[in-house]
């Protein structure tokens, strides 16, 4: 489970969001006389220029503890390392997570009347661990009420809320919490929250429709040349499941290459990185233990080839690439 759990707003009106979001950082904005003092943990100066730009009817007790507020929220951020961090988006209508690194802060004074402090995170990702697209509508209002507050930046204390949106990225079980009479209250008698497919799911299906159709095709029949007859040698459910469990045994990495690949939705997706179905023996048939997950680019490149002489051809080439570019 990650460390502390905050929603935060990234900027006045969530200026910082689209940098935050293409830099994959978490930020703040701090006025340029507030920057100097909180830089330097001098909280009795910090306190001195919120005073300076109080109205005449705040108390003093509201400026102090507007102060506090924001010399602690800067301290949390900036000092913040494998937290969990909320984002709604209200344009694309999504829940954003990512979690802060070990990166040091980053401080933006290009902006004439303000600073952002910011803190490197993980890229940002409006899918839970599941690859479930985390869109407002699937959201039970409950959380949707709690993640909603218009505060620049909280955390998240409520113990049994963090356990909550724990599981919600983590793609878990939320029966325990959906299930409760108050939670059922809520969301409204008859009434059902939104539902959509991972992209997991999503990917098996493009697979599979990838396989039967090279199946349907592909039968020995002779076009301009005699395609290799491709058959499926189990249930299409059978297969189904050994390409899920592929994708798990290999870590969602090429078989061939190692690199990452990408599933069918997925924000900035590579079409050449998707993920693809091969046979490992290219004269055989589909069949479990004779498929393995490759990059689509991958799949195209080695046509026929067998699986060692196509990682050595590939090994030629980047050693050839390296020799001409030191």
């Amino acid at each position: 489970m990650a460390g502390k759990i905050y929603v935060i707003m990234t900027g006045n009106e969530n200026s910082l969001w689209s940098r935050c979001l293409s830099e994959n950082l978490v930020a703040l904005e701090f006025g340029k006389t507030y920057f100097d003092p909180w830089r330097a943990g001098d909280y009795d100066r910090y306190l001195e220029v919120t005073k300076a730009d109080a109205a005449k009817d705040d108390s003093e007790a509201d400026v102090k503890g507007r102060a506090t507020l924001w010399f602690n929220r800067g301290n949390d951020l900036t000092r913040s390392e494998g937290d969990l961090w909320l984002h709604r988006d209200r344009n694309s209508d999504s829940l954003y997570w990512a979690q802060t690194t070990s990166a040091n802060p980053v401080f933006d004074h290009s902006d004439p009347d303000s600073v952002m402090l910011a803190k490197p995170v993980t890229k940002w990702s409006r899918h839970d661990k599941k690859m479930k697209p985390l869109s407002w509508k699937t959201i039970h209002p409950v959380a949707k009420d709690y993640i909603s507050s218009m505060a620049a930046m909280f955390s998240v204390a409520n113990a049994d809320m963090k356990a909550y949106v724990q599981a919600l990225i983590d793609g878990g079980d939320l029966t325990p919490w959906h299930s409760r009479p108050k939670w059922e209250e809520r969301l409204g008698a008859g009434k059902t929250l939104g539902s959509s497919v991972s992209l997991h799911e999503l990917t098996l299906a493009n697979l599979m429709l990838s396989i039967t159709g090279a199946v349907a095709n592909s039968n020995g029949q002779r076009v301009f040349k005699t395609l290799k007859n491709k058959e499926l040698h189990c249930s299409e459910a059978e297969m189904k499941a050994h390409l899920a469990k592929l994708y798990e045994e290999q870590k969602g990495k090429c078989a061939i290459t190692g690199l990452e690949m990408h599933l069918h939705g997925q924000d900035d997706y590579d079409s050449d990185m998707l993920v693809s179905p091969d046979r490992i023996d290219s004269y055989g048939h589909y069949s479990i233990g004779n498929v393995q997950l490759v990059c689509r680019f991958v799949n195209f490149w080695k046509m026929a080839q067998d699986n060692n002489r196509f990682a050595e051809l590939l090994d030629r080439v980047v050693a050839h690439r390296l020799a001409h570019t030191l």
